[in-house]
């Protein structure tokens, strides 16, 4: 028994001084495989920091950029000056980055150019004594823009040597959706920035660039684009009907979508028009220079336009602000789609555009008569018949039914007072019967009303004396 104790002991013994002696080299290798790199210039941190041999310039500088990076936000104590430090930290430069090496050679490093063609060439290893100067990025003096048929316009910072093929390179190549796309036309102002010099090559010529050039790759426009209108409701296919450019009738989209349902109420289908303001994408237009909301510079402008030579009163003043907003939130065609399968109809021949929205709603019989009527709710309509009848079905007037009864058409919400008898309508199915409610008035009110009507021929005749 005591030797098979010895015997075990020897054993741990023996383990635990093999993983000592693992830990010791492991800790030797790991010491040996440490290198000191210095970062400097215009970088978020300077100063020497340990490196793997292993590591590269770019897992190197990600690495210790995100470091950083977290390390500064996270101080940051309120949300204003959050997001002032999170553009100052927001960018680096990732060309021109200058590698100096312990005996004292030089290497150019371009990041932003080695994450786009994996050449390791401007990616080297790391060696210990390795110094990396950061030049400052200037978006203002020191860039090449490139524009036109490309997969992805960019503005990117210029490095002496780049030529035509990096600045396709950057702008992710030429956009495939374009033929024959040779020629570029590059604009280069003189010094003093008063005169532009355009030079034209072809892509073969592959010219040297010069900083501050801005570059348009021509082609003529494709469009080869997306065209459709979405139709929903009593359609028998409803969805999305691709559509061509400007040639597409509105029939052509009913027969597509297979035809109306038998419960289409075509007296209230609605064709809403998408403009230059509805259409405009939620993202703001912006590059490093500029930024602002397109679309809602382009409804204070419109709002601006429409009210800068009208000669309106002052209260018709927000009655035309919500009318305006009305107007570009929902540009309303008026199409009458009882006729539009006639090939006789002009309405048949109306030209539809992309993005157009087509409604068709279901046949609803009903009248919804509402306001100070005993019994409020949809009454079944009935053609021909007047105001009078739907207040008759709804239980008549209430108690505090006021003398005026309105009609609300159900496609354009138009209100007409029928109480008026110069006022010709017809009640439609779908439309809408209001019954205001007289506001009953105390002593208060009309005490109130005296008082100020008094005031004013107070003052009216105290003037008159005093002239008098």
């Amino acid at each position: 028994m005591k030797l098979k104790i010895l015997f075990l002991a020897i054993i741990l013994t023996t383990a635990l001084t093999a993983q000592d002696m693992n830990d010791i080299q492991q800790s030797s290798f790991a010491a040996l495989n440490k290198i000191s790199v210095t970062i400097g210039g215009e970088f978020i941190t300077n100063g020497t920091f340990p490196a793997a041999t292993t590591e590269r310039v770019d897992e190197f500088i990600t690495r210790y950029y995100n470091q950083f990076r977290l390390a500064y936000l996270t101080s940051s104590t309120d949300a204003r000056s959050f997001n002032q430090l999170k553009a100052e930290l927001n960018e680096y430069a990732e060309r021109g980055i200058v590698l100096k090496h312990f005996d004292g050679t030089e290497q150019l490093i371009d990041l932003q150019k080695f994450r786009l063609t994996a050449n390791y060439n401007e990616n080297p290893y790391l060696l210990n004594g390795d110094v990396l100067i950061f030049p400052k990025v200037d978006w203002h003096r020191n860039f090449i823009e490139v524009e036109g048929a490309v997969n992805k316009p960019t503005q990117f910072q210029f490095v002496e040597g780049d030529d035509l093929l990096t600045a396709i390179l950057f702008a992710n190549g030429i956009n495939p959706a374009y033929e024959n796309v040779n020629t570029i036309e590059i604009t280069r102002l003189s010094y003093d920035g008063m005169n532009e010099k355009i030079i034209v090559n072809s892509l073969e010529d592959n010219p040297k660039l010069k900083r501050g050039d801005r570059i348009r790759v021509i082609a003529n426009e494709t469009q080869k684009r997306d065209f459709k209108v979405l139709i929903e409701g009593e359609i028998n296919k409803p969805g999305y009907i691709f559509i061509t450019k400007d040639n597409t009738t509105i029939k052509e989209i009913i027969e597509k979508a297979g035809g109306f349902k038998e419960s289409a109420d075509l007296n209230n289908g609605e064709l809403i028009r998408s403009n230059s303001i509805t259409n405009t994408t939620n993202v703001p237009f912006q590059d490093r220079r500029r930024a602002f909301n397109l679309r809602a510079l382009n409804r204070q402008t419109d709002l601006l336009m429409m009210i800068r030579m009208a000669d309106i009163e002052a209260e018709d003043s927000l009655s035309l602000i919500y009318d305006n907003q009305l107007r570009n939130a929902k540009s309303i065609v008026t199409v009458d789609f009882s006729k539009v399968l006639e090939d006789s109809s002009e309405n048949s021949k109306f030209i539809v555009k992309d993005g157009d929205i087509i409604y068709i709603p279901e046949i609803t019989n009903l009248v919804n008569v509402f306001g100070q009527v005993l019994n409020p709710g949809f009454v079944d309509f009935v053609k021909g018949q007047d105001y009078n009848y739907y207040i008759s079905k709804s239980g008549g007037f209430g108690g505090r039914a006021k003398d005026a009864v309105f009609l609300i058409k159900n496609k354009t919400r138009a209100w007409i007072n029928m109480t008026d008898n110069d006022n010709k309508y017809e009640i439609e199915s779908g439309d809408y019967i209001w019954v205001p409610k007289d506001i009953p008035r105390n002593f208060d009110h009309y005490l109130t009303r005296v008082s100020k009507i008094a005031a004013v021929v107070a003052g009216v005749a105290t003037v008159f004396l005093i002239f008098k």
